[in-house]
C-alpha cells in the first residue's frame, strides 16, 4: 500500500552494517554479491534498477573460510566482502579490557535497575579477570547484570558471580523431578522455544548455567532469544494493526 525504502537504499551515502553474516543462506549472498558488484538495487515488485553507494561493514564469529571449503559460504561472496579485515580478539584474549568493560555494565545496570551498587570486590574483578568468556562481551554483560540485581549492598562480591566463571552462585542441573510438559501437537519451533523460556526461569535468568542445561552453545542461545523477541515485536505490531 505504500513505499518502503530497503536496508541499502536507506544506507545510501552513508555505511550499512550486515552482523552475522555468515549466517546468511545462500540464495542470500547470491543476492548480495550482486548489489556489491553492480551496485544497483531493485525494490520488491519493481523492474528497474536503483543505483546505491554504500559503505559495507561486516561482522561474524563463524569461520568464513571453514565456510568457503565445506560449500556453505559462497566463495565469490566472501573475496567481495574480504577486502579490509580487522580481527576482534576474543575477551580471553584482552583480559585487560574485562575491568573497564564490567565497570561500564555496572553503571548501566545498577541505573537500570535503580540499584545501589557502585563497585567490584577486587577478588570478584579478580575472577572476572581471570574467566575465559566464552561468550565474550555478552557473556562478561549477562554475568554483571546478574550480579547488580543479586548484590546486597554497593559491591559486587565472589558469591553473586556464578559458578561457571569461577564464582559462588551455583545453580544445580534439572533433576528428575523437573518436567516441562509439552502440549501434543505443538509444533518444533514451539516446542523448542518453550523449552529454552522455561530452563531460563529455572536457573533464574542464568544464561550460562541454561546453555549448559540444555547442551547448546552460549552464543546458539544467544541467537534464539535474539530471534524470539524480533517475533513478539512483530507480534505486537501486528496485533496494534
Amino acid at each position: 500500500t505504500s513505499d518502503r525504502a530497503g536496508r541499502f537504499e536507506a544506507a545510501n551515502g552513508g555505511t550499512l552494517f550486515l552482523d552475522e553474516v555468515g549466517e546468511v543462506p545462500p540464495h542470500t549472498q547470491i543476492k548480495l554479491l550482486r548489489v556489491l558488484q553492480n551496485r544497483e538495487i531493485e525494490r520488491v515488485g519493481e523492474s528497474t534498477s536503483r543505483p546505491v553507494d554504500v559503505r559495507l561493514v561486516a561482522a561474524t564469529n563463524a569461520d568464513l573460510e571453514e565456510g568457503v571449503r565445506k560449500g556453505s559460504f559462497r566463495e565469490d561472496f566472501y573475496f567481495r566482502l574480504k577486502v579490509v579485515s580487522v580481527r576482534m580478539p576474543p575477551l580471553r584474549e584482552r583480559r585487560g579490557d574485562s575491568p573497564a568493560l564490567a565497570e561500564h555494565f555496572l553503571a548501566m545496570y545498577a541505573e537500570r535497575y535503580d540499584r545501589p551498587v557502585r563497585t567490584i570486590a577486587d577478588d570478584a574483578m579478580a575472577v572476572l579477570k581471570a574467566y575465559d568468556w566464552p561468550g565474550n562481551v555478552r557473556e562478561l554483560e549477562n554475568v554483571i547484570e546478574a550480579a547488580v540485581v543479586l548484590a546486597e549492598g554497593d559491591t559486587i562480591t565472589v558469591e553473586v558471580l556464578p559458578a561457571e566463571a569461577g564464582g559462588g552462585q551455583h545453580v544445580e542441573d534439572l533433576d528428575d523431578a523437573d518436567e516441562i510438559r509439552i502440549p501434543a501437537g505443538t509444533s518444533l519451533s514451539d516446542a523448542e522455544r518453550k523449552i529454552i523460556q522455561d530452563t531460563l526461569r529455572r536457573t533464574g535468568g542464568n544464561k550460562t548455567a541454561a546453555a549448559r542445561i540444555l547442551g547448546i552453545g552460549l552464543r546458539t542461545l544467544y541467537r534464539k532469544l535474539e530471534q524470539y523477541e524480533e517475533e513478539q515485536g512483530g507480534d505486537a505490531a501486528e496485533a496494534e494493526r
